[in-house]
């Protein structure tokens, strides 16, 4: 008995299975013009741990290739395992399920809520999932932290640049834990300098957590980093190429320090996106909103019962729902050590109390005045339609002063 070959058998029997398995897949569209093949007889396996980098040229069938890995599409024919599962011939929620719990994906575009901070892009994944806020929110704090973004946790993707926004995605693809990270062109929107930070990451991803890698891309210098490199032509796998992957930090410190105007800019745009963000227009509008919906219903409430017991209610609703706005700013902006954060405190607490103020003069201040005189100052100061627009003034003028004075001290400080 030959002793090389009995062990050489024994390592088969024990090998771990891989975490992808294609098996002579075909892929066909039909459309108007015809039937189209953009897969033909695909076999590929991909092990835990890989960085693979799929290339080819526009129509080759790469991004067919990943919408297959990825549980987007299924395969006309053939078989396709992730992680010891056949998802080829499941249905659409079997492979939604799959994707949540299995796959992270990055892609080219980013795909950011705009109006969402970065920590709730980053939950997104586990709210599909059900996980409760508190656990979500622990997640996704790690998660950003991960990728260097712990200080960016409420900056809404427009206040981010390109390369930080691919790192919330990628906080985003890293937040469930998956065992395979699927990124198509990850690197599509960077200049050179941000896409070897991005691709660094991810190969300190994969060298430290075991995470395996599949990327789709059309640069070479992209696909040199991986240690695997597919080339699809036509359908078809032209070439599986395994290789030492070059190290994206060591490229990024070849490409040299930026210039020093390049770097004054990019220093003076990080402080001032290290800033925490001032609430949306659309959130003040819906506190608007209540406020001038509070006054109409105090109003016919009155009108309709003689009663004035409901007038204070808009006013304390106004300054409910500001406080509601406010509520995840005002932390981030008191951890930040910006004098914005006392301008912005005495903004908003200046307005709580007018708003808290008027229902106050209302019951008292007419009283004060005898006679017709207090009715009649009443019904022209006080009534329903100008108290209404006074609020609303204050609050937009303070609105206003506020994101003028924070701005300027960023621009300042900067």
């Amino acid at each position: 008995m030959n002793p090389s070959t009995d062990t050489e058998s024994n390592a088969g029997l024990f090998a771990e299975p891989p975490l992808v398995a294609i098996d002579d897949v075909t892929k066909v569209y039909e459309s108007e013009g015809g039937v189209v093949m953009a897969l033909r007889g695909v076999s590929l396996s991909i092990s835990a741990g890989e960085l693979v980098a799929i290339v080819g040229a526009s129509g080759s069938g790469k991004s067919t290739l990943m919408n297959v890995i990825g549980c987007l599409d299924r395969p006309t024919s053939g078989t396709y395992e992730l992680a010891g599962v056949e998802l080829g011939r499941r249905g659409l929620d079997a492979r939604a399920i799959a994707r949540n719990r299995l796959i992270g994906f990055v892609f080219q575009g980013f795909h950011l809520l705009a109006r969402t901070t970065a920590l709730e892009n980053v939950e997104l994944p586990l709210l599909y999932r059900g996980i409760g806020k508190r656990q979500r929110r622990e997640a996704a704090l790690a998660a950003l932290e991960a990728v260097g973004l712990g200080d960016r946790l409420h900056h809404t993707p427009n206040q981010l640049s390109g390369g930080q926004q691919q790192r919330v995605a990628i906080a985003r693809a890293l937040v469930t834990n998956p065992p395979l990270i699927l990124a198509d062109e990850p690197t599509g929107n960077l200049d050179t300098r941000t896409s070897f930070e991005v691709l660094a990451l991810l190969q300190d991803l994969q060298r430290s957590r075991g995470i395996t890698v599949v990327l789709v891309t059309h640069e070479p210098e992209v696909a040199a980093c991986a240690d695997r490199v597919i080339t699809v032509r036509d359908g078809r796998i032209l070439s599986d190429v395994r290789h030492h992957g070059k190290d994206a930090r060591t490229q990024l410190a070849a490409l040299g320090a930026p210039n020093d105007a390049g770097a004054k800019g990019s220093a003076a745009s990080t402080h001032v996106s290290k800033l925490p963000p001032l609430p949306s227009i659309g959130l003040h509008l819906l506190a608007l909103v209540a406020f001038v919906a509070g006054t109409a219903a105090a109003a016919a409430w009155s009108q309709f019962t003689s009663q004035t017991s409901a007038w204070p209610l808009p006013f304390l609703g106004g300054a409910l729902a500001e406080m509601l706005v406010w509520r995840n700013h005002l932390p981030a902006r008191a951890t930040a050590g910006s004098s914005g954060f006392c301008v912005d405190i005495a903004l908003r607490q200046t307005f709580a109390t007018v708003c808290l103020a008027v229902p106050a003069l209302w019951w008292k201040g007419p009283g004060l005045l005898p006679g017709i005189w207090g009715e009649r100052l009443r019904a022209a100061i006080f009534g329903p339609l100008p108290a209404a627009i006074a609020v609303l003034a204050v609050h937009v003028a303070l609105l206003v002063a506020a994101r003028v004075a924070f701005l300027e001290l960023g621009r300042k400080s900067a």
